[in-house]
């Protein structure tokens, strides 16, 4: 899952096609439609209650907006969201005029274990033109959604600032395997605090093979997740070097 995705979703005669337009990692988040979300990457610190998500229209026409904030979690090598109630985005709905913008509180209304990282991930939908939803499903109508993770913490621990390792941030390992013709990298996270990995490359001697120029993907805390790899990817002796959090350089991971 990536940092920020709008799906543009097509409804036509019931059915429905969805395509994912992923954004590169920077401070700001403008999709192929005219909302703007910042910060990407919001974090609750263990000492505050809140964080700020702004949402700016830089359209022609009013937007309206739908916020959600939905428990995030890593299970059988896949993401998994559901509904919950530990953080909410208030106002939960707001309608937003051309060049103005709009704050969403991101509200902690139950406290986070010590020493625990939560994962979150934020749902703005946005909905249709009232006069839109009133007519039928039969002609082509659009609806961007946007997702944006958001961290909460626990006393005693931070937002992981770079670097890895049991007393810094993610504890992680990697392993290639060969499975019916395709290779996969997986990667365990054994740290309290996620992995977002970026700029990840397989090294063997002199061969270097690029797995992802931008972001590869997260690994949440005690999770293991997994990406196809290019046909002919070596399987043994290899070196993974990716980018981790905020670091500005990539580091080498050690391999299980």
């Amino acid at each position: 899952m990536s940092d920020f995705f709008p799906i543009k979703r097509l409804r036509r005669a019931g059915q429905v096609a969805a395509v994912v337009l992923l954004a590169a990692g920077s401070g700001l988040v403008e999709a192929a439609s005219s909302v703007l979300i910042w910060p990407i990457n919001p974090v609750i610190e263990a000492e505050s209650n809140a964080a700020a998500l702004w949402l700016e229209n830089r359209g022609q026409a009013p937007v309206r907006l739908q916020v959600r904030v939905l428990g995030w979690s890593q299970k059988g090598l896949s993401d998994e969201l559901v509904a919950q109630q530990q953080v909410v985005g208030s106002p939960p709905m707001a309608t937003v005029e051309p060049g103005k913008r709009q704050l969403v509180r991101l509200i902690r209304r139950q406290p986070v274990p010590a020493g625990q990282e939560h994962a979150f991930r934020i749902i703005v939908d946005e909905l249709l033109p009232e006069r839109t939803q009133r007519t039928n499903e039969l002609g082509v109508q659009f609806q961007m959604r946007y997702s944006v993770p958001l961290f909460v913490y626990g006393a005693g621990l931070a937002a992981p600032k770079g670097g890895t390792g049991p007393a810094e941030g993610p504890n992680l390992r990697f392993r290639i395997v060969q499975e019916d013709g395709q290779p996969y990298l997986y990667v365990n996270n054994e740290g309290a605090v996620h992995a977002r990995m970026s700029q990840a490359s397989l090294t063997q001697g002199a061969r270097k093979v690029d797995v992802a120029q931008g972001l590869l993907g997260y690994v949440l805390p005690f999770s293991e997740m997994r990406w196809p790899l290019p046909a002919g990817t070596p399987i043994s002796g290899a070196s993974l070097l990716v980018r981790v959090n905020e670091q500005n350089d990539a580091q080498t991971i050690a391999s299980q």
